[in-house]
Formats: structure tokens, C-alpha cells, sequence
């Protein structure tokens, strides 16, 4: 409609062209935010287009987690200055965000394939299979008993992971091969995890190459069996097992009983010098 030569939209027009709810623009009106151009005598809210831009401002800033006060405090004076140091402020937060959504993608691509491998595990089958570098970060030593010492440990473990990796995620074991030719299967050293890519801090460097891998399903006391397995295959194969066999549980966000958990063992192998 034209008024004094302008041309103005309802509410309901702006709110549509604006693609934001009605309700909105009524609620920034209430609270001194964003008014309408010409409040018409049948007290009919009227909005022009060049108050486009300025709607967008302020949607714009509330996505990016400015409250409505500081909206509000920015409106009453604006000018370069404040507005580029909002905005640098504002775009380090979002980097961080992006960086930390970056991290949970990770995480839930990690879980996916964790999965999927635990579709296709079957007790005691043992693979050879080629492995990139990873890093890995050991807890403080843990005696393996599992007592209130090493449950202790766990959850600094846990928390130390939280602060570096900003979430909070499932962690396995380690015992030496050493421990397991001994047939002392329940010596373990650490509890680990494997570090991001861009990760500095980490004890541990595994190289690429070629690692043995097999899995016990069912109830920890099933591992005993699956080692004396490991190293009948590792003499009849001439093949060296080295460092630490490396425990980690594949389904434990979708567990529903203790006897189908998914222990997946991988261990640094070699072909025995001649």
C-alpha cells in the first residue's frame, strides 16, 4: 500500500518476505528493538523496504549469540568501531564453534565406524590389516585389577580427555605383549585413547603399517582364550607381535546385554626376521 508516497507492507507481508514469524516483529516492536515505519490510524503495523537490512542485522547478530540487550545497546549508538569489534569477537567465537563442531563430526564418523566394524566382527577371527599413524595418550599407570585405585585413574583419564578433545569419550587398554606371553592376559598398563591428527601431546607414535586384529564378543573373561589364539596364529605365521595390545569396546553405545559386548584387539606385527 502507498502512503505519503511510500510504499509500505503489513506486518503479515513483511513477516513472509522476511521469513520470519509475525510474532517476532511484534515482540521486537514490544521491546523498543525494531518498530514499524507508520503505525496506521486503524493501529495497523506498516514496515518499508529499506528496514530489510536493518531486520537483518539484528537476526544475524542474535545467531551468532549476541543477547537482546546488547542488540539494543549497539542500536542506540552505532558507528564502525563498535560494530568491528563485535564482529571480531563474534567471528572468534564462531570460529571456535565451527572447530568444536568440527570435533563432534569426528567423534560421530568415529562411532560410525566403530559400528561398523562391530557388524561384521565374529569372535576370534583373526585379520591382517593395514593401519595409518596414529597417536595415542596413556593414562597414569594402572595395575589392572580394576580397583578402587584404577577406577580412580579412569576417571581422570576421562576428564584430562574432556578438557583436550572437549568431549567426553569411551577409552580402552593396553597390556604388553610381553604380559600376554606370560599368559598374564590381565597385567594391564594403561588405559588409552587415540588422539585428533592435529593433536601434539600424546605419548605414543603408532606407525603405519601392519597390525593384527581380532575380536572377542562376550564377557571379559573370554579374552584369555582369544590371546592363546593370537599367539598360535602369530608362530604359525612367523609373525612378531610387538608393544602393547590395544583394547576397545566397538558397541558400547548400543549395548543391551554384557554377553554381547565387542572387545577389538589390534597389535603391531612384524615378519620374524630370518
Amino acid at each position: 500500500m502507498g502512503i505519503n508516497g511510500k510504499y509500505l507492507y503489513t506486518s503479515k507481508e513483511f513477516a513472509q518476505l522476511a521469513n520470519v514469524n509475525k510474532r517476532t516483529l511484534h515482540y521486537y516492536n514490544d521491546i523498543q528493538l525494531f518498530k514499524p515505519e507508520v503505525i496506521g490510524e486503524n493501529g495497523f503495523h506498516y514496515y518499508t523496504c529499506f528496514q530489510f537490512a536493518q531486520l537483518e542485522l539484528i537476526l544475524i547478530l542474535r545467531k551468532v549469540g549476541l543477547s537482546i540487550a546488547e542488540i539494543k545497546e549497539y542500536m542506540k549508538a552505532p558507528s564502525q568501531a563498535n560494530f568491528y569489534t563485535m564482529m571480531e569477537k563474534r567471528k572468534q567465537l564462531i570460529d571456535e564453534t565451527i572447530n568444536q563442531l568440527l570435533e563432534i563430526k569426528k567423534f560421530l564418523e568415529l562411532k560410525s565406524n566403530r559400528l561398523e566394524q562391530a557388524f561384521s566382527a565374529r569372535h576370534g577371527k583373526i585379520e591382517i590389516v593395514n593401519l595409518p599413524q596414529r597417536k595415542v595418550k596413556f593414562s597414569q599407570p594402572i595395575s589392572g585389577k580394576y580397583d578402587a585405585n584404577d577406577f580412580t585413574i579412569a576417571a581422570q583419564f576421562a576428564l584430562e580427555l574432556k578438557q583436550q578433545f572437549h568431549l567426553y569419550d569411551s577409552f580402552g587398554s593396553v597390556v604388553s605383549m610381553d604380559a600376554i606371553k606370560r599368559n598374564a592376559f590381565n597385567e594391564y598398563d594403561y588405559f588409552f585413547a587415540y588422539c585428533p591428527d592435529t593433536y601434539d601431546n600424546y605419548d605414543i607414535l603408532l606407525p603405519q603399517g601392519t597390525y593384527l586384529r581380532t575380536y572377542c564378543i562376550g564377557e571379559w573373561n573370554n579374552l584369555a582364550t582369544i590371546y592363546q589364539k593370537i599367539i598360535r596364529f602369530a608362530n604359525e605365521n612367523k609373525i612378531q607381535l610387538s608393544g602393547y595390545a590395544y583394547e576397545e569396546g566397538l558397541n558400547e553405545m548400543s549395548l543391551q546385554d554384557k554377553h554381547e559386548y565387542i572387545t577389538m584387539i589390534t597389535i603391531k606385527c612384524d615378519p620374524i626376521s630370518q
